[in-house]
Parts: structure tokens; C-alpha cells; sequence
């Protein structure tokens, strides 16, 4: 043969599907989601007391994507961007009471799980996908079936909630009501969580007759903070430590960053809550690894485990103090990076215990699942496939990862990450500006420093050149 047409041969077998080169048909695709999941997980390290051994095992068995990043910090924007492909300030879809499907744009968008399903595929799904597990914003109709309506877990008897006794001092409405933490006197196979990872678990030890999407959607960590008391248990109080902090963080932050700062970390932080409040997000976390572990032990003893790519997400971060925040709906790193796991089998070529640190967006889990299982691409979509990382994890890779805020129906806000930089800019044109390998917590601005006017002018290239009007369904 010559020498030619045996590379040509030997390119088409390196560069073709996962799906088709380990020859057991379409792989399945087990699609785990957690809410408003930070870093503080341990393989991540961001905070030292974290205790999530079946994410850190996860990982230790895929490709750790170390450096990814949500669409929009905000539950429903974000998770629209991921399952339609398409960003915000495409949609409009910003905050968390429009539907994608009224916009008479989008409303036969053919999402991912339909995307699936078109490709001969059983899509079922369970707990928080989209905003909402049931009802209009769960968008029923696109799956099969929906095994699971539940999320969270029950909140404890009334008498002893909101015993930080701050519910009236907290301005912002929403958060006033959320901000709570304690542990819950139930086992956890009873809380709604488990009960969707059990689900999971279910549907991954029957035998089904077409390849399967499985998404399985954790509520926890999301506020308010109840976890069944063992979690607690695990992060005793009097040894919780509080993570680095900065007093005049916000010194150098333009206006419009200090507005989505807030008030209530300083609120909680004056009245001695911190270190609580720590520990309810720690024991709430390592509640919601308890369950993703749940379904991860199912799918290792079933007869899927050598066909099924697992993908765990989170939505989004959360701010536990940092910037004097303590929320997500803001741009800094804390709430816009997000954990991000591809588990490939090895039977399908996959890698184990490979960490990734290029910028991915969620944006891009669509083209890349696409991809990675061997379906017709699908053009229009705003992400682009990551899958030649999951191959070679450092190889290079021009793009940044793009995030999006508009909160309150106030002017539209972004940020861009690339290998080296995060960039804000703000609507009213306030910049931040941070060397990520010199500063990761984000405490210098450099916005304001002329020596770094090329950088600024190269990052905001990646702004979107187009922003979509505020999608409002009920006008």
C-alpha cells in the first residue's frame, strides 16, 4: 500500500467516533447534574474540609475539566444555554421566569435530549434538569418519560428553622426566605434527592433494548441548606474553617460589581454565622455526593458500565464569602466556574485520571455529546464540541469560555476566560480585569493598569457582537 494511503487509513482510525470504534453500538450517556455546586469539592480543593470521595473518584476515572465554566450564573439561563446549545444573549432567556418554548423563536427548538431521541435514543429523565423537575419548566414533552418530580430534601420541623435568626435582616426578598441551614432528622433514603438517584439506579440496573440519555438532576446544594444529620456529623462545627478572605475586596471593583455583591455575607459574617453557614454548604454537598455516588455504584454493576459516558455538571458556582458575596447572579470565578467530569469508558477509548485545564463553556456540552457518541452534527448551535480535549486534554485550544448576567432586567453583563485572564465588563463600561495564574482568588483588578490594554482588546473580541432583548413571556 502505498504510503500515502496508509495514512490516510490510519487517520480515519484515530479520528473516528468513540461510538463506533469499540464496535458496541451507540454509547449510552448517563447525564448528572448538581445545583449551584462550587469548588469546594475535594478534587477541586477549594475548600480544604470538603468531603466528596465519589465525585473526586469520578474524576479520578474521566477527564477533570478544571477550568469550566457556566453559560449565565443563574439556575434557568444556564441550564437552558446547556440543553438547548444556544447562549443567553441569543435566547434572551436571562433570568428565571421565562420559558426558552413560549419565545416564538424556540418554541420546536430541538434540544438535547430530543436531539437523542431523534437519533434513535430513550431520553429519561429525573429531579432538576431544567429549572424545575415537573411542570412547564421541566419541558415534559421533550422525554420519554419522567421518572422523578422531587427535589432537595424535607425541611426540618418549623420551630427549628431560621435559627441564625437573620430572616428579617436580609434586604434581598429571595434570599431572605432561601438563607437557611440545619440538619434534617430523616434517614437519607427518604429525602427526594435520594429518591431521584435511586430512580437513576433503578433504570441503570433494568435492561432496555435502544441506547439511553439518563439525566439525573441532585438539588442539594442548592438553598436552603438541609441535609439529613450524618452529612452534618461529618463537618463538626468547632472544627470548620473559614476559607482565605479578603476585608476591602471589593476596593478596586466597579460599581455595578459591588451592586451584585450585596449585603447579606456581611450581615451573616457581623452576627458570627460564618463558619455555620460553611458547614451547611459542606454537609449539603457531601449529601449530594453521597447520592450521585448512589447512581455511580449502579451504573459500575450493571451491564452498561463499558457503553455508558458519564457527564456530571454543576449549573453553576456559588459565592460563600469571597467578594463579600454570598450567592450566585454575580461574574466573579467563584459563581461562574463550575465541576465538570467526562467519564469514558476505556472500552470506548477513553482516558482515565486526565485533567483538563483548558476554558470549556456548558454551552458546549451539546456539540460535544453529540459528538463523543457518534451522531450527525447539528449545525446552529452557539457551542462548540470539546471532544478532541477528551482525547488529548492539553492540547491547544484558542477559546475562551463566555458568561453572561443580566440580572433584574438591568442592561446585559459578561465575562470571558481564557487561558491566562478573566475579563469583566459591565453594561455601564466597568471592567475587571485578573491574571488567573498570578491571582486565582481574584483580589487585583488590573483594569485600571495601562500595560494591560492588548489583553482587555483581545478578550472582549469574544463578547457576543449581538445581544438578544430580555425575553419577556408574560407581557
Amino acid at each position: 500500500m502505498p504510503i500515502k494511503c496508509l495514512l490516510l487509513v490510519l487517520a480515519s482510525f484515530f479520528f473516528i467516533p468513540f461510538a463506533t470504534a469499540a464496535d458496541q453500538g451507540s454509547p449510552n450517556v448517563l447525564f448528572l447534574a448538581v445545583d449551584d455546586l462550587n469548588d469546594w469539592i475535594g478534587v477541586l480543593g477549594g475548600h480544604t474540609q470538603a468531603k466528596t470521595p465519589n465525585l473526586d473518584k469520578l474524576a479520578s476515572e474521566g477527564v477533570l475539566f478544571n477550568t469550566a465554566y457556566c453559560a449565565a450564573p443563574l439556575c434557568h439561563p444556564s441550564r437552558t444555554a446547556i440543553l438547548t446549545g444556544l447562549r443567553s444573549s441569543t435566547t434572551g432567556i436571562y433570568g428565571n421566569k421565562t420559558w426558552f418554548r413560549d419565545h416564538p423563536d424556540y418554541g420546536d427548538w430541538v434540544t438535547l435530549p430530543q436531539y437523542f431521541r431523534k437519533h434513535g435514543y430513550k431520553a429519561w429523565t429525573g429531579g432538576k434538569i431544567y429549572h424545575q423537575a415537573m411542570g412547564k419548566f421541566s419541558d415534559a414533552d421533550a422525554w420519554d418519560f419522567q421518572y422523578s418530580k422531587g427535589m432537595g430534601t424535607q425541611a426540618p420541623p418549623e420551630a427549628q428553622r431560621y435559627q441564625h435568626g437573620l430572616k428579617d435582616r436580609f434586604e434581598n426578598k429571595i434570599l431572605a426566605r432561601l438563607i437557611d441551614w440545619g440538619p434534617v432528622d430523616i434517614p437519607k433514603e427518604e429525602t427526594r434527592d435520594w429518591k431521584t438517584a435511586e430512580g437513576a439506579a433503578q433504570f441503570l440496573q433494568s435492561d432496555h433494548d435502544k441506547p439511553f440519555f439518563l439525566a439525573c438532576g441532585i438539588y442539594r446544594p442548592h438553598l436552603p441548606w438541609y441535609a439529613p444529620r450524618e452529612f452534618f456529623d461529618m463537618h463538626p462545627l468547632n472544627e470548620i474553617e473559614e476559607p482565605p478572605f479578603k476585608e476591602d475586596d471589593l476596593a478596586d471593583i466597579p460599581t455595578r460589581g459591588r451592586v451584585m455583591a450585596g449585603v447579606e455575607f456581611d450581615i451573616i459574617r457581623n452576627a458570627g454565622k460564618w463558619k455555620e453557614g460553611i458547614q451547611g454548604y459542606l454537609a449539603s454537598t457531601s449529601f449530594a455526593d453521597a447520592c450521585i455516588g448512589h447512581v455511580l455504584e449502579a451504573l459500575e454493576s450493571s451491564e452498561y458500565r463499558d457503553n455508558t459516558i458519564v457527564v456530571l455538571w454543576g449549573d453553576h458556582g456559588y459565592h460563600i464569602g469571597d467578594k463579600h458575596h454570598w450567592a450566585k447572579s454575580a461574574l466573579w470565578q467563584q459563581t461562574t466556574r463550575t465541576p465538570l467530569m467526562v467519564k469514558i469508558p476505556t472500552a470506548l477509548g477513553g482516558l482515565s485520571g486526565k485533567t483538563c485545564s483548558r476554558p470549556v463553556s456548558l454551552v458546549d456540552l451539546y456539540p460535544t455529546l453529540v459528538e463523543l457518541c457518534g451522531l450527525p452534527s447539528r449545525d446552529g448551535l452557539d457551542g462548540r464540541s470539546f471532544a478532541p480535549l477528551t482525547r488529548t486534554p492539553q492540547m491547544p485550544w484558542p477559546y475562551p469560555a463566555v458568561i453572561t448576567h443580566s440580572p433584574f432586567w438591568h442592561g446585559i453583563n459578561h465575562a470571558v476566560r481564557s487561558d491566562e485572564y478573566y475579563y469583566i465588563r459591565y453594561r455601564d463600561g466597568g471592567e475587571e480585569l485578573y491574571d488567573m495564574v498570578a491571582d486565582p482568588n481574584q483580589w487585583t483588578n488590573l483594569a485600571g493598569d495601562s500595560g494591560y490594554a492588548g489583553e482587555i482588546a483581545e478578550l472582549k473580541k469574544w463578547l457576543p457582537k449581538k445581544n438578544a432583548d430580555h425575553y419577556r413571556s408574560h407581557d
